[in-house]
């Protein structure tokens, strides 16, 4: 289960809203369950990492910018500038943490269906349900 800090990090990666084609953020694709089995099922290294990675996210990067600790106390348009600092952080290790939390979110919210059809990605033969294209 994601922690509050941990939900203001992934909100502020993807939030809502923030395309016209693509009203879904990474929180409305089922990223807390998905989160759960990474964490269950992940390489230890990985699960580390991203722990690693939430950690940054949520008590360095707010630094980044001058504000104190830990990013829930900001408002989202200050939490996505958190982000982005943490990603052009000079430190490699810190620019790393935002890769991977941003694989993370990728691989849920690109797996989601209703995101890949409003990107327009084809259906998967092998996917769940019935076969992209067949009559219902």
């Amino acid at each position: 289960m994601l922690r509050p800090r941990h939900r203001a990090v992934f909100e502020a990666l993807l939030p809502g809203q923030a395309h016209p084609l693509l009203r879904l953020g990474v929180l409305d694709t089922g990223f807390e369950g998905f989160y759960d089995d990474f964490a269950r099922s992940a390489p230890r290294t990985l699960r580390w990492g991203l722990r690693a990675s939430l950690a940054a996210a949520a008590w360095l990067a707010p630094a980044l910018i001058g504000r104190l600790p830990p990013i829930t106390r900001l408002e989202p348009e200050a939490r996505e500038r958190a982000l982005k600092a943490l990603g052009g952080s000079r430190s490699y290790p810190l620019r790393q943490t935002l890769l991977l939390l941003k694989m993370a979110a990728a691989l849920c919210y690109g797996a989601d269906r209703r995101v890949r059809d409003a990107v327009g990605y084809p259906g998967q033969p092998d996917a769940p349900g019935p076969a992209p294209g067949a009559a219902p």
